[in-house]
């Protein structure tokens, strides 16, 4: 790379100037394409991200006088305004501390917040701990389901896009994503109403077993970002008790669409109800130019032929019921902690059941969002197809390398664009394995892209038999299980029932992936990770947050994972 930013980097917040990779490394752990950025986060997700936070009362407007007050791209990835989130910590009086926990795993190299005097404000504490008592309260989220209805409009109003032409896909992309938004702010509610449930557990039981907390949050119920793993478990079972579908799913992935097309109606129609169900979803999915289940189907092929080879005893309802019964000794611990006091206790199942409602809450908002970014991104998918097609540019996928403003020019003379797009992708590739800056202060000279090294580069020292790790307690229960290293959802193949998932980090299309698995352990994430929900609605023993572990334990190690303490122990190399 000769420049020092990307095409698509932001400008950072004046206001608010510390950034950080963690949490949105979950979800965008590739650098966004040009289009990803200049479509749909720039104009629409960063500012729907702030009206969210609004939301709260925790802010005033001036801490937003720039969208990136929310979050920002840096390298070409994604990071998290974390000044903005510890300015919810100071206001509420949840603390800094707890969320750095909650949120970014309690990293050992989260720099210290810098104090301002613009940090306290009466007004938004007073709006700020409204929202908590509503937090804390609230058994119905009634815009979030607004959302949700409006997110399947926009699915069930999906035009024939092979006949509509190139203008209207371009104006059909950009007018779905206006609603973005709109569907954000129920994202952002969800996720920062569910610090203050573990927050106030973090606070009544000071001093108790530290993965008390991680096992009394447990499941939450109704977890949209679950459900999919739920349905392809059932389609498993389907190939599983079919010969047939046995067979074809022995010969390989290649083909198997059409070969299923072709001689199991019953079973294509299933496959295609769950494509309109779930097929937004997708590794790297908040990205516009990332391929989902809808556009790529042989990622849930592949998805539903690991799930065929486990037995009914590890099925994902078998495995939740287990976490129940975690979540209910948990419970039993906690209340002998606080006594006898009546208002310890309420608050105690007050706060234990805001945090399960609030984790399924922000599934569903980010299951809304993402919802809308698939209807964009289908439209956008036919233009790049027809462009290919015509000779006007080398790749469909190269559309996503254009700019926003750049898709008028494709009206005018379709080849505009074609070197400028290969030479972009070019230099979008090289963006690719990064060892990125976990955090970044913006007060403060930012490195220029060409002096950051890949993490290929990067020295780590290998564990040895005894070693233990230690990350966040994500999802209580213990397994022993032979580690796997899988660095790509479409790349699980060896993955076998029992074995430890190990992996960089995880969004929700992994979490099918969790029911094979006897136990996760990722290298970045925190407790509420999208992912981490996830793995507790599934009944997974997860430790999120464990550094280098893809890098530090060879694959094939047997190892012990604790997912309430957070800790995983080599057993035998």
């Amino acid at each position: 790379m000769t420049t020092s930013k990307w095409i698509i980097d932001t400008e950072p917040s004046r206001r608010l100037p510390v950034y950080t990779r963690m949490n949105a490394n979950d979800v965008l752990s590739d650098p966004i394409t040009p289009l990803g950025a200049s479509m749909a986060w720039i104009p629409h997700i960063f500012r729907g991200w702030c009206s969210g936070y609004a939301a709260t009362g925790a802010y005033e407007p001036a801490d937003f006088e720039q969208p990136t007050g929310s979050g920002g791209f840096f390298y070409g990835y994604l990071y998290v305004n974390l000044s903005a989130t510890r300015l919810f910590g100071i206001r509420t009086g949840v603390g800094i501390e707890v969320v750095d926990a909650m949120w970014f795993g309690g990293h050992p190299d989260l720099p210290p917040h810098v104090p301002s005097p613009r940090d306290h404000s009466d007004a938004c504490s007073a709006k700020a701990a409204e929202f908590a008592t509503w937090a804390m309260t609230a058994t119905t989220y009634p815009d979030l389901e607004e959302d949700r209805a409006i997110a399947a409009m926009l699915r069930a109003q999906r035009p024939d896009l092979a006949t509509i032409t190139d203008g209207a896909l371009i104006a059909r992309a950009r007018s779905v994503l206006a609603y973005e938004r709109l569907v954000w702010r129920g994202e952002v509610v969800g996720g920062v109403g569910g610090a203050i449930g573990p927050g106030a557990l973090a606070q009544l039981l000071a001093g108790a077993d530290p993965t008390l907390i991680v096992k009394l949050v447990g499941q939450a119920g109704d977890v949209d970002s679950a459900a999919p793993a739920f349905a392809l478990w059932e389609l498993s079972r389907h190939v599983r008790a079919d010969a047939g579908l046995t067979f074809e799913f022995d010969q390989g992935i290649d083909g198997l669409r059409d070969r299923i097309h072709a001689g199991f109606p019953e079973f294509d129609g299933q496959f295609s109800e769950f494509l309109y169900d779930y097929g937004y979803r997708g590794p790297n999915e908040w990205d516009l130019g990332s391929e989902s289940w809808e556009t790529r189907p042989e990622l849930v092929l592949a998805l539903i032929e690991r799930l065929r080879v486990v037995d009914a005893h590890a099925s994902p309802a078998a495995r939740a019921h287990a976490q129940q019964q975690l979540g209910e000794q948990a419970m039993a611990a906690a209340i002998a902690q606080v006594g006898d006091d009546p208002e310890a206790l309420a608050t105690l199942r007050a706060a234990s059941e805001s945090a399960r409602r609030f984790a399924a809450w922000r599934e569903r908002g980010k299951s809304n969002c993402i919802r809308v970014i698939h209807e964009a991104r289908v439209a956008l998918l036919e233009l790049g197809r027809r462009l290919h097609e015509r000779g006007a540019i080398e790749h469909p996928h190269d559309i996503f390398m254009a700019l926003d403003d750049e898709l008028d020019y494709l009206l005018l003379d379709p080849s505009y664009l074609r070197e400028r797009l290969i030479d972009r992708q070019r230099q979008w590739k090289q963006l690719f394995g990064l060892d990125l800056p976990m955090f970044i202060d913006t007060s403060k000279p930012i490195a220029p892209v060409e002096s950051l090294r890949h993490l290929t580069e990067k020295a780590v020292t290998t564990v040895n038999v005894g070693d233990v790790l230690t990350g966040g307690g994500a999802s209580a229960g213990v397994a022993r299980g032979r580690a796997r290293i899988v660095l790509s959802p479409d790349a699980a193949g060896e993955l076998d029932p029992g074995d430890i998932l190990v992996a960089p980090q995880t969004d929700p299309s992994w979490t099918p992936l969790f029911v094979v698995s006897g136990a996760v352990v990722v290298d970045v994430g925190a407790t509420n990770s999208h992912a981490m929900i996830v793995s507790r609605e599934l009944g997974i023993p997860c430790v999120s947050g464990c550094t280098d572990a893809t890098r530090r334990i060879p694959n094939g190690a047997f190892v012990e994972v604790d997912g309430a303490a957070g800790t995983v122990t080599v057993i035998k190399l």
